[in-house]
């Protein structure tokens, strides 16, 4: 998001789970020896985050690939967690841009929302985004020029992104996302905890002149060579497992990974061939990741969270993934009510 306001993220937890209970009931759902509740307390933060989203399209069987990123800007912005609700607003920088002469310039709006609860996590992801700049990878990277690593600019090049995201944490008695992610708990001892989910998203790349550069197109990826439209939608199972480590107290480092499988439906258009269908298993992963620590008056902390599908989508070896990247650095003070 370049211009003017950026993303109003609106996190409202699961108010069917949370409204029903009495402080009674809370502390039955987790071990006091593990994990200390600051649920009826005012959380709130300042934050300064950045959010990414990149496209790698790699032709196997000829040892190239091209990555096209976004150019995006570091936002700054303030928050509140009570009880179920939360609220982020976020601003964009003043001078944050990346070189846009070298990287080009990214159009974006959306919102990349991440629901806490104590059992589960639901992430909400609807991003919309204009202009990419290319890299390229592999043994045949070296036979193009490239511009300190930037092969082109792709001011035309469009993507969506919506999916939700469910994980389901296993020992949520003892282990918490809440204390790792939004401070609204805090991890006593060390915890882990296996975690299963399931998800459902849809991604969509699109470009009127071609998504490969025509330059790269007549003796690499010649299967999509006319290429303009690619849309793919997934459902998908995933296995995980979560560790938060407090190596003494009021500080935690965490870091959790899922294994992603399931299923895509690819709908590839092209410029004088019409539509073709093609579906295929898929694989994936997500990676969070978050560390901080509790001074008597403030917390200060940060996190990162990352997904990634992929899908064979033609022979010899053509494979298209997406991904989306999330990095925040928080200060945080906790209010007693």
């Amino acid at each position: 998001m370049k211009k003017g306001w950026g993303i109003l993220a609106l996190i409202l937890a699961s108010q069917f789970l949370c409204a029903q209970r009495t402080e009674t009931f809370v502390k039955k759902r987790y071990d006091p020896d593990y994990i200390e509740s600051y649920y009826n307390d005012l959380i709130v933060r300042i934050y300064n985050a950045d959010k990414g989203n990149h496209v790698t399209l790699n032709d196997g069987g000829n040892e190239l690939g091209i990555k096209y990123r976004s150019n995006d800007s570091f936002k700054l912005g303030a928050g509140l967690n009570y009880k179920w609700f939360g609220l982020k607003v976020g601003a964009v920088l003043p001078f944050s841009d990346k070189n846009i002469e070298k990287f080009g310039n990214t159009s974006s709006f959306g919102l990349q929302s991440y629901i806490i609860a104590r059992p589960f996590i639901l992430d909400v992801v609807a991003l919309r985004a204009k202009g990419y700049y290319a890299t390229l990878h592999g043994e045949n990277a070296g036979r193009f020029q490239l511009n300190d690593g930037v092969y082109s600019l792709m001011g035309d090049l469009k993507t969506s992104n919506l999916g939700v995201n469910f994980i389901y944490v296993l020992n949520s008695k003892r282990f918490s996302y809440k204390a790792a992610f939004n401070q609204t708990d805090l991890q006593l001892k060390s915890a882990g905890s296996f975690l299963w989910g399931m998800g459902l998203s849809s991604f969509k790349v699109e470009n009127d002149v071609g998504i490969i550069p025509s330059e790269i197109s007549s003796d690499y990826f010649v299967d999509w060579a006319d290429l303009i439209h690619f849309h793919s939608y997934s459902l998908y199972g995933s296995f995980g497992y979560a560790y938060s480590l407090v190596p003494f107290r009021k500080a935690i480092i965490t870091a959790s990974t899922s294994l992603q499988i399931g299923f895509r439906h690819n709908r590839m258009k092209y410029v004088d061939e019409g539509v073709a269908i093609l579906r295929k298993p898929g694989i994936g992963g997500e990676v969070r990741l978050s560390g901080g620590y509790h001074f008597p008056w403030f917390y200060v902390g940060a996190s990162f969270v990352q997904t990634q599908f992929n899908s064979d989508v033609r022979f010899r070896g053509l494979q298209i993934a997406n991904g989306t990247s999330f990095l925040e650095f928080t200060i945080s003070k906790r209010i007693k009510l």
